[in-house]
C-alpha cells in the first residue's frame, strides 16, 4: 500500500462499514502507522475518516467529516474546527501535516472480487462512471447490481462499469490478482457501496464522449493534483481548455494557458458547438 490520490477516495471509501470493523481491520498487526480509509459516520450524511496512528496498542484513531455550509451558501467540508472546500483537499492536507500521531500515508485499498477485461470500449456517462478500454484489465471490487459494477484500474482509479461489457477473466493472473487483493482483511465494503448518478442520460452526453480531437472543453470541477505529480493539469470550474489527445486511461491530455497536463474525463465536459 502505498501512497494515495486524495481526488481518488472513494477508492479508498467503505460506505456502510462500522466503527468498530474499520477498528479492527486498521488495528491488525501488521497494518502500518498512517493507513487509513474513509466510510460512512454514525451521523446520517456525514463521514468518518478512521486511521491507524500508534503501534501501542495498535491505536486507531476516527475523525468526523462534517458537512460545512458558509454564510455565501458555498459548501465544504469540515474536521474538528478546521475547513476545507472538498474532501481532496482535506485528504491533501493531513498528508503533510499530522492529525493526533501520524499524518495520512497509505489508503487502505478494497479488496478484489473478481479480475474483468473490457470487451467493449466505455467512455462513461456519469460523473461515477470509469472509462475503459476494449481489452482492458480491471479489478472488480463489489456489484452494486446486476447491471453495475464497482472497478479499479491499474492506475489505482474506481468507478462504475456496466456488466455487460466486460467479461470475468479466468486463469493464473486472475487468481493470483485477486488472491493479492482478499489478503489484507476479510472485511470488504458493503454490495451497494457506490451510487450510479440517477439524473436522466441523453444522447448528447454520450457524444461528448467522442468528439474529433483537439478541441475544447469547459471544466465542470475544480482540481488541485498532487504538487509532486508535474504530470496533472490544475483547472478550476468554469475554465476552457483546450484537449489535445484521449490517453488509454481514460483521462485527457489538455492544455491550459500554456500548460500541458492530463485532466480526468469526469472533470470536462466537451463544448457542443465544436463537434
Amino acid at each position: 500500500m502505498n501512497g494515495f490520490d486524495p481526488f481518488e477516495w472513494r477508492s479508498f471509501y467503505f460506505p456502510g462499514m462500522s466503527r468498530e470493523d474499520a477498528h479492527k481491520l486498521l488495528g491488525e498487526p501488521r497494518v502500518s502507522i498512517g493507513t487509513f480509509l474513509m466510510r460512512d459516520s454514525s451521523q446520517p450524511g456525514e463521514y468518518s475518516l478512521s486511521v491507524r496512528e500508534a503501534d501501542e496498542g495498535n491505536t486507531v484513531c476516527h475523525y468526523l467529516i462534517v458537512r460545512d455550509v458558509k454564510e455565501d451558501g458555498t459548501t465544504g467540508v469540515k474536521i474538528a474546527e478546521q475547513s476545507f472546500p472538498d474532501i481532496p483537499a482535506l485528504l491533501n492536507h493531513f498528508k503533510m501535516r499530522v492529525l493526533t500521531e501520524a499524518s495520512l500515508l497509505s489508503a487502505y485499498k478494497k479488496p478484489i472480487i473478481e479480475v474483468v477485461v473490457g470487451t467493449f470500449k466505455f467512455t462513461g456517462e456519469r460523473e461515477t462512471d470509469l472509462p475503459f478500454e476494449q481489452g482492458e484489465r480491471l479489478e472488480i471490487l463489489s456489484k452494486t447490481n446486476n447491471d453495475w459494477w464497482e472497478a479499479r484500474n491499474a492506475l489505482g482509479t474506481t468507478g462504475l462499469v456496466p456488466a455487460n461489457y466486460v467479461q470475468v477473466q479466468s486463469g493464473e493472473f486472475a487468481n493470483e490478482r485477486i488472491s493479492k487483493g482478499t489478503s489484507q482483511s476479510s472485511i470488504g465494503s458493503s454490495g451497494n457501496g457506490a451510487e450510479r448518478f440517477s439524473s436522466t442520460s441523453t444522447s448528447s452526453e454520450n457524444a461528448e464522449a467522442h468528439p474529433t480531437l483537439p478541441t475544447t472543453a469547459k471544466v465542470t470541477f475544480d482540481r488541485v493534483p498532487n504538487a509532486y505529480d508535474p504530470t496533472q493539469l490544475r483547472v478550476k470550474k468554469g475554465q476552457t481548455v483546450r484537449v489535445l489527445e484521449k490517453m488509454s486511461n481514460g483521462m485527457y491530455r489538455a492544455e491550459l494557458d500554456g500548460q500541458i497536463g492530463s485532466v480526468p474525463f469526469t472533470y470536462i465536459r466537451f463544448n457542443t458547438a465544436n463537434q
